[in-house]
C-alpha cells in the first residue's frame, strides 16, 4: 500500500485540473467538435464497423471519412461509452478527464522505476499543471494533443532500458504501444514523432559505430519497438498517407495556417496574456504561450544539480529531457524557419506552437533528474512535497474554461448540430471540389436527388451502407448525397454499376419502373493491407508475451 500512496496522492492532485469539467453544462472551445465526434463514433461501433473510419451526419451530412484520416484512438474510448449508452456529453467529459489524468499516470509509472518516487511526484505534476497542458484542454479543445502526452512516456521506458532478454521484450512491446498509441492519438504529432524518433535513432548508433561501440541486441530492441509500433497502427497511417489525396485537406493547409504566421517569440515562452482567442501573426496572440516560470525554474536547477553533482546513472533521462526540451522550443521559434521550409510534410502541422506540448514533456523530464540529485531520501521526500504544493498551487489557475453554458447532450445528438454547425468547424477530408453547402437548410437533405419526379423508399442507411427502393415515371439520373470516397461500391437491382462523379457526388441512371439502389463502404486494397499488417503484429505481441510469461513462471 505504502508503494501507491505516491500515486494515489499524484491522482488527488490531478482531480484539480479536471473538475472544471464536470461542472454542469458546457464550455467553449476552439475545436468545438468533440461531442460530435464521440456520437458520430459511437454510432459507427453501434453499426459493426471496425475499425471505423466513415461516419454518417458529419461532413454537411454527406458522409466524412474522417477517423480515415483523425486521430481516432480518444474517440474510441468515448464512442465506447457512448455506445453503452453514457450520454454523450458525459461520455466527452470523461474522455477529456481521462486524457489529463492518464499522462501523469503513464509518466509517474515510467519515472518512478528510472529516478525514484520523488522524482516521479514531481515529473507527474510538472506534466499536468504546464500552462501549455491547460491550453489545450480549456483554450483549444485539441483532445488527441493531450491525450499524446500519455504515450511518450511509454517510448522513453523502451528506449532507456537495457535490451537484454526477458526484459527487453516487455520493453518492445510495451515502447511499441507507446509508438502506436502517438500515431493513433494524433496524425501530425504522431508523425512528428516518429520522424524524430527513427532521425534520433540513426543519429545515435551512427556515433556509436563512430566510437565503436555498436551493440546489436540494442540496436536491434530500438528499431523493433519502432516498427512493432508501426505495425500496430498500420491499419490507420497507411491508409492515411495513401488516400490523403482523395480530401481537400492540402488546400486548407496553405488556406488557414501557414505555418510561418504562427511560430512563438521567445518572450512569450516566459510571459504572455493569458486568453482564449486563437493564434496571430507576431507577438500577440490570443492565446498564451508560456512555458511555466516554475517549470523552467526547476529545469534550470536540475541542470545545475545534474552538472555539479554528476550522476553516473540518470544520464539517459537527463540527456532526453535536455534533447527534448531545447530541440521543442527551437522549432517553435523563427530561427527554426528553414528547418520547417526543408523537412517533408512540416507544413502540415500549420502551427509550430505545436512543438511546446514535447517542451512539457522535456521540462518535467528534467524536474524529476533534479530531484534525484539530491542526496537522501528524506531530502528528497521533502523538496517534492513542497514543489509538488508549488507546482499546483501556481498553476492550478490556467485550468479552467472562459465560461460555461446549460446544454444537454440532446443539443449535440441534433441533426443540425451535427450536419451543420459541427460539420462547418471541420469539413477537410471532404472531397476537393464537393460544393460546400452556404446555410443549415442545405446540409439537412435526402439521401437521393432526382432530376425529375420520383418516389424513394429507404430500407436502410448507416454510415457504411443504404439501400433505397425507386419507382420512376422515365429513364432518369438520380444524384447519391454520399460524397464519393475510394471503397464506395453501387448496386443496381443487385448489379454493380459505376457512376459519374459529379462535384463529389456519385450520379447513377435507373430505367422506369421500380429499382433497388444499394452502396456499400468496402475496404481498398491498401486498407485492406494495413489491418493485415496491424493484425499480424498484434498477434505476434500476444505470442511472444505469452511465451515470456510461461518462461517466467518456469
Amino acid at each position: 500500500m505504502k508503494r501507491l500512496l505516491p500515486l494515489i496522492a499524484v491522482f488527488c492532485f490531478s482531480i484539480l485540473a479536471i473538475r472544471p469539467i464536470f461542472s454542469s453544462g458546457y464550455f467553449p472551445m476552439h475545436d468545438d467538435t468533440q461531442v460530435a465526434r464521440v456520437i458520430t463514433m459511437g454510432r459507427s461501433l453501434s453499426e459493426g464497423q471496425f475499425p471505423v473510419r466513415m461516419v454518417a451526419d458529419l461532413g454537411f451530412g454527406y458522409g466524412y471519412p474522417i477517423f480515415n484520416f483523425y486521430g481516432p484512438l480518444p474517440y474510441y474510448f468515448g464512442g465506447t461509452l457512448y455506445a453503452f449508452g453514457v450520454p454523450a456529453l458525459l461520455a466527452t467529459k470523461i474522455m477529456f478527464a481521462v486524457g489529463i489524468i492518464l499522462p501523469a499516470m503513464t509518466l509517474y509509472a515510467v519515472v518512478s522505476g528510472m529516478l525514484g518516487v520523488p522524482a516521479a511526484v514531481v515529473s507527474s505534476l510538472l506534466y499536468i499543471y504546464a500552462p501549455y497542458h491547460a491550453v489545450q484542454i480549456y483554450v483549444r479543445g485539441a483532445v488527441g494533443e493531450y491525450w499524446i502526452l500519455s504515450f511518450w512516456p511509454l517510448i522513453l521506458y523502451a528506449l532507456a532500458g537495457r535490451a537484454k532478454a526477458p526484459l527487453a521484450y516487455r520493453r518492445i512491446l510495451i515502447g511499441g504501444i507507446g509508438v502506436a498509441g502517438a500515431v493513433l492519438t494524433h496524425t501530425l504529432l504522431g508523425y512528428v514523432t516518429v520522424f524524430f524518433l527513427v532521425a534520433g535513432l540513426l543519429v545515435y548508433w551512427l556515433i556509436r559505430i563512430m566510437k565503436r561501440t555498436f551493440a546489436v541486441s540494442a540496436f536491434a530492441s530500438h528499431m523493433s519497438t519502432v516498427l512493432f509500433g508501426l505495425g500496430l497502427s498500420a491499419f490507420f497511417w497507411l491508409p492515411a498517407l495513401w488516400e490523403m489525396g482523395y480530401t481537400s485537406v492540402a488546400g486548407q493547409v496553405s488556406e488557414t495556417a501557414n505555418y510561418r504566421d504562427h511560430f512563438v517569440c521567445f518572450s512569450q515562452l516566459w510571459t504572455s496574456v493569458w486568453g482564449y482567442g486563437g493564434s496571430a501573426p507576431g507577438c500577440l496572440d490570443g492565446m498564451s504561450f508560456i512555458l511555466g516560470k516554475l517549470h523552467v525554474m526547476v529545469a534550470l536547477l536540475s541542470v545545475s544539480a545534474w552538472v555539479w553533482c554528476k550522476p553516473k546513472d540518470k544520464n539517459m533521462v537527463f540527456i532526453a529531457g535536455a534533447l527534448i526540451t531545447l530541440t521543442s522550443v527551437f522549432l517553435a521559434m523563427p530561427l527554426s524557419g528553414f528547418i520547417w521550409h526543408l523537412l517533408p510534410g512540416f507544413a502540415y502541422l500549420q502551427y509550430p506552437w505545436r512543438f511546446l506540448a514535447l517542451s512539457t514533456f522535456g521540462l518535467s523530464l528534467l524536474g524529476g533528474v533534479g530531484i534525484s540529485v539530491l542526496r537522501g531520501r528524506k531530502r528528497q521526500a521533502v523538496v517534492a512535497v513542497v514543489l509538488s504544493a508549488g507546482i499546483v498551487a501556481l498553476n492550478v489557475k490556467w485550468f479552467v474554461p472562459q465560461y460555461t453554458y446549460t446544454t444537454g447532450s440532446d443539443t449535440f445528438e441534433s441533426p443540425s448540430d451535427l450536419r451543420w454547425r459541427a460539420s462547418k468547424i471541420s469539413d477537410e477530408y471532404l472531397p476537393k471540389d464537393l460544393i460546400r453547402p452556404t446555410r443549415e437548410s442545405e446540409a439537412v437533405f435526402d439521401i437521393i436527388e432526382a432530376r425529375t419526379t420520383l418516389a424513394v423508399s429507404a430500407l436502410r442507411e448507416s454510415a457504411i451502407d443504404a439501400s433505397f427502393v425507386l419507382q420512376a415515371a422515365s429513364p432518369m439520373d438520380v444524384v447519391i448525397h454520399k460524397a464519393y470516397f475510394p471503397g464506395w461500391r453501387y448496386f443496381i437491382n443487385t448489379a454493380e454499376v459505376i457512376p459519374n462523379i459529379e462535384n463529389g457526388l456519385p450520379v447513377a441512371r435507373v430505367d422506369a419502373g421500380q429499382s433497388l439502389v444499394e452502396m456499400r463502404f468496402t475496404d481498398t486494397p491498401v486498407r485492406t493491407t494495413g489491418n493485415i499488417i496491424s493484425f499480424a503484429t498484434f498477434i505476434l505481441g500476444t505470442v511472444i508475451l505469452y511465451e515470456q510469461q510461461r518462461k517466467a513462471k518456469r
